[in-house]
């Protein structure tokens, strides 16, 4: 199967966008929201596609992936993207918010 819809009824959003993650489909498909769609392009790779009330809603989604990202489309989410890096720099330059020194944040105490 090339492409995992999760089979919702795809609702009609503000905003669409899309990316490449670099996490193999079946991950993805997992943990993606209801109404996306998850095409695999290689063992180690997919896009997602998804839609949400705004530009920074599903930067924030693709940011739960934890992953790197590439190829988003449209400009409207390269540049919410752009915008939240900018946030979480300026949160992390201040020191707040820093936790054990660990890269990822696995829910843990």
């Amino acid at each position: 199967m090339s492409t995992h819809d999760r089979g919702d009824t795809a609702a009609s959003w503000p905003c669409t966008g899309s990316a490449r993650l670099t996490l193999p489909a079946h991950v993805v498909a997992c943990w993606a929201p209801g109404g996306s769609v998850v095409e695999h392009l290689d063992d180690d790779h997919c896009r997602l596609t998804l839609g949400a009330w705004s530009w920074a809603g599903i930067a924030g989604i693709l940011a739960t992936f934890d992953t790197e990202l590439t190829d988003l489309h449209p400009p409207e989410l390269v540049r919410a993207c752009q915008r939240l890096a900018h946030r979480w720099a300026t949160l992390a330059d201040t020191g707040e918010g820093r936790g054990t020194g660990e890269d990822r944040d696995t829910g843990g105490s």
